[in-house]
């Protein structure tokens, strides 16, 4: 079991973790999820280590990593796919590390077959791509066969195949009683690997459950179009459910999927015209807990006359003055600036010379 407990890291006035308190259970995976820069790898580093915590301690069954017995083969980590010497091959970099470990080169070359690099073991690391490095990364993690599984972004890199084979091993991995961490910046990269979820924004928990109940935080939602979009409004409202206006002048209500919302205008007499259940997924869930919701999103208008819950004027912005009007129709904006030339011609000086 890892236990992270009350964990702060400060860089100068910079806080990087704040705080931060969780558990990762054996037997299971557990996703450390957040945005990029939200403090995932440092907290990873102050686990082995590798940087002093500012406070808090984290915990590898109840002791500190450097207080175990043998902490390089309790503990597997892999944090950084470029911490590889170049001119090194696979298997003398895990023949490097070995003696540490206490294993012997049969070893070595049985977790290169784990993780695919048979063919590559005598291969230079500098010519080998990320997906390649991060196998590699895997390979070092396993050497010792520890209990213990830290890694930082595993999937970053591998193709389609890669990644089915990464999670293939977690979770065979996890059912032997291993403890697992596996950091992402993309809940949907590890949706189907995790059991748990760690979730983290600017080094502070959001949120820390299983992949369950993250999954029942979806609540449904139902877009409609009504002949009476505002009784249906009432109708939704009476029943507790969230309304909102959509762009294209229908409903999106919340709380209530199609069918409920469908029985419930059949048996008030209100005309549908259109009916159609909306699935945020997991991602969405995540980006909202995150705050990066609607980053790079398309955005609509609302309609006329309708804000948005939670909008607030940007900062410094300053109402119209009384009396203003908004361009008459037919209006257009001027030609855009043409510059001059950037040589101009010579113009005559006080003694009627060129100046």
């Amino acid at each position: 079991m890892i236990e992270v407990r009350a964990l702060t890291k400060q860089f100068g006035s910079l806080v990087a973790v704040n705080n931060l308190s969780f558990v990762a259970q054996p037997g299971r995976v557990t996703g450390f999820l957040g945005p990029n820069g939200s403090g995932k790898t440092t907290t990873l580093r102050a686990a082995l280590g590798l940087i002093t915590a500012t406070s808090g301690v984290v915990t590898f069954d109840g002791r500190r990593y450097q207080e175990l017995s043998k902490p390089a083969a309790q503990v597997g980590a892999a944090l950084e796919a470029s911490s590889f010497h170049p001119g090194r091959t696979a298997i003398g970099h895990l023949r490097a590390m070995a003696p540490g470990l206490g294993v012997d080169t049969r070893r070595c070359h049985e977790v290169l077959d784990l993780v695919g690099l048979h063919d590559a073991a005598k291969k230079r690391v500098g010519k080998f791509s990320l997906g390649m490095r991060g196998r590699l990364g895997v390979a070092a993690a396993l050497l010792g066969n520890p209990r213990t599984l830290l890694l930082d972004e595993p999937t970053n890199g591998l193709d389609p195949e890669g990644i089915a084979w990464i999670r293939q091993l977690l979770r065979a991995m996890a059912a032997e009683g291993r403890t697992i961490v596996i950091s992402s910046h993309l809940l949907s990269e590890v949706e189907q690997t995790v059991d748990d979820v760690v979730i983290i924004a600017q080094g502070r928990l959001i949120h820390q459950s299983s992949l369950d109940e993250l999954k029942a935080m979806d609540r449904p939602r139902t877009h409609v179009v009504a002949a009476d979009p505002a009784a249906l409004a009432r109708l939704a409202q009476s029943r507790g459910w969230e309304v909102q206006p959509a762009p294209d002048g229908g409903l999106t209500v919340y709380g209530a999927d199609a069918n409920a919302i469908g029985q419930a205008a059949f048996a008030a007499g209100l005309e549908l015209h259109q009916l159609a259940s909306l699935h945020a997924g997991l991602e969405e869930t995540f980006l909202r807990l995150t705050g990066q919701f609607g980053l790079g999103a398309p955005v609509f208008a609302a309609p006329a006359g309708v804000v948005p819950p939670g909008y607030a004027p940007p900062p410094g912005y300053a109402a119209p003055p009384p009396g203003y009007a908004a361009p008459p129709p037919g209006y257009a904006a001027p030609p855009a600036y043409v510059p001059p030339p950037t040589a101009l011609p010579p113009q005559a000086g006080p003694e009627g010379g060129a100046q």
